[in-house]
């Protein structure tokens, strides 16, 4: 499963040479309003190839080891931008390649995939809920033997699951279907939701009640990503 589409992430670029970032691919629609400027203030633009739509914009500046704030900023008001409008899969930041011609030859080969994925998550979100363990350091025993600790971590994952469970069924059927992850400090949840059926779900999630010591962050929606079932690089 694949959560970004990646193609490769070019650093080596003259500092003259003008090379393309690529934001996402969606469905082509009859009639879509681009955001007119993407990273750099450069124009948005896509190009079609076998019923998919990719955008992308000129970069014209080498990619610094580090992104600064403002370029992940406008790449994903970007992408927001456009997931407001239709689902889409996201290119993993920074995807920049030589030319367009890079990411056109890449769906031209995979568009089956990519169609197929997008169909299928026509319409979809994904939504996030992220379970957090709240570090009591004060109550702890100050040593624990290795089988204390791999009980103690165990006790944790369960109560963990316990309450991703509640999430689960209080969504009930309003979430087509879960992907779990599990974080050094907790556990991610994701669910795929209809856009229709999104206000309900919300209401439903945000009765649910979390024991203390474990805290809830639900965030989105999102492009389904993690809902992403090619793994083409």
């Amino acid at each position: 499963m694949s959560r970004r589409l990646i193609l490769s992430a070019g650093r080596g670029a003259r500092s003259d040479q003008i090379i393309v970032l690529a934001y996402c691919i969606a469905e082509q629609e009859s009639q879509f309003d681009v955001p007119l400027h993407g990273v750099h203030g450069q124009p948005v633009r896509w190009f079609d190839v076998a019923a998919l739509r990719c955008f992308v914009s000129n970069f014209s500046s080498p990619m610094p080891d580090q992104p600064a704030p403002q370029i992940l900023t406008a790449f994903h008001q970007v992408l927001h931008a456009i997931f407001s409008r239709t689902t889409i899969i996201p290119f993993r930041f920074p995807t920049v390649v030589e030319n367009e011609g890079v990411p056109r030859r890449f769906l031209e080969s995979h568009s089956p995939e990519y169609r197929s994925a997008l169909r299928h998550l026509r319409n979809k979100v994904q939504m996030d809920v992220r379970l957090i363990v709240e570090q009591v350091r004060a109550s702890e025993p100050p040593q624990q033997s290795g089988k204390s600790y791999l009980e103690h971590r165990r006790a944790r994952q369960r109560d963990i699951q316990s309450v991703l469970e509640k999430f689960r069924c209080a969504a009930n059927s309003l979430a087509e279907n879960w992907v779990q992850h599990d974080t050094p400090s907790g556990t991610r949840g994701f669910a795929l939701v209809d856009r229709s059926a999104l206000p309900l779900f919300l209401e439903k999630i945000g009765r649910v009640l979390t024991p203390a010591g474990i805290s809830a962050r639900i965030t989105g929606p999102w492009p389904p990503s993690e809902f992403v079932e090619v793994t083409h690089d």
